[in-house]
């Protein structure tokens, strides 16, 4: 039988509880069977780790370091517990917990295979559909790609936000969709890969009209206010954007009245936030700014805006 059949490790529990177990069962032999077992580095990610930790607990001065062949392995020998996560929960935080990859908590002795007469081949039906795994590292495109979709979905860890920043190249495209699945999840990577393209001297009009296009959200605000900060906006997309918040806070008073006041507020503070950085102009498009103050005055912060756009008028 397998040394994984002999020490029994489930997925479920935690570093601790897991230990605790095998401690009970624990000789020197199983001591060197989990070193022999580190060694060929073929056994499944959660059997590693689990043994990683046992041999770690049980003598804190060996050199594991080069058992390890990822981070996770490395923080494990470095003595980091991960308190209270089971094993699932600590790899589901990497890419080592694959769908349909760890089936079982551990691995058993295949029984011998049949033989089967040739006479009865007619009545074997194989099946031959196959999990496919790509590995996303063979092109830059194809790990920047990899890297995107994970960013639409969820918010990336810095590390990934900085890979996607050196893979990110003038050539490699990003549609519509994506591009609004970005700024809700990451609005500080579009921001960074928009002041990119700037520093390399590329026009990113593309961009700037796709965020014109996309709903006006909390995020979209605070990605214009970033970019304003760092790059000179063309005026002709800030009066474009800012006229879509106001129309848009005019859409919410007729179908979503209980959103409007907040909506009014966040549009307000963010245009008096330009207009104190002196990105924006307000006289270029005074009268539709003027009729948001008027229109929402009833709310403190568009009285506030209102008086910020008169002295700015009245200074110029």
């Amino acid at each position: 039988m397998q040394v994984i059949g002999k020490i029994p490790v489930e997925m479920k529990k935690t570093l601790d509880e897991n230990y605790i177990m095998i401690k009970e069962q624990c000789k020197i032999e199983m001591f060197n069977q989990m070193m022999n077992s580190l060694l060929d580095q073929k056994q499944a990610p959660h059997i590693r780790l689990q043994f990683l930790y046992n041999i770690r607990q049980w003598d804190q001065n060996l050199c594991l370091s080069d058992l390890c062949i990822n981070q996770l392995e490395i923080n494990i020998t470095n003595n980091i517990k991960y308190y209270g996560q089971s094993l699932e929960q600590i790899l589901k935080q990497t890419d080592l917990l694959k769908m349909n990859q760890i089936q079982f908590s551990c691995e058993f002795m295949r029984p011998i295979p049949i033989i089967v007469p040739h006479q009865s081949f007619e009545d074997i039906s194989l099946d031959l559909i196959h999990l496919t795994i790509w590995d996303y590292n063979v092109t830059p495109l194809m790990r920047f790609r990899y890297l995107l979709c994970q960013a639409q979905c969820t918010k990336l860890q810095q590390g990934d936000h900085q890979q996607i920043l050196t893979l990110f190249k003038p050539e490699y495209k990003i549609d519509g969709n994506q591009f609004k699945l970005l700024v809700e999840q990451n609005p500080q990577l579009v921001s960074d890969l928009i002041k990119k393209l700037y520093q390399l001297g590329v026009n990113a009009h593309e961009y700037l009209d796709q965020l014109i296009q996309i709903k006006i959200s909390i995020q979209a605000l605070e990605l214009v206010n970033q970019l304003s900060k760092s790059i000179s906006l063309p005026d002709q997309f800030l009066n474009m954007f800012i006229t879509k918040c106001i129309v848009n806070c005019e859409e919410l008073k007729n179908n979503q009245p209980q959103q409007l006041a907040r909506q009014v507020r966040l549009v307000s503070v963010f245009i008096r936030t330009l207009i104190k950085q002196k990105t924006f102009d307000p006289k270029k498009i005074y009268v539709e700014l003027q009729g948001f103050c008027l229109e929402f005055s009833s709310i403190l912060e568009a009285t506030q805006l209102f008086k910020t756009i008169k002295n700015s008028v009245q200074e110029q």
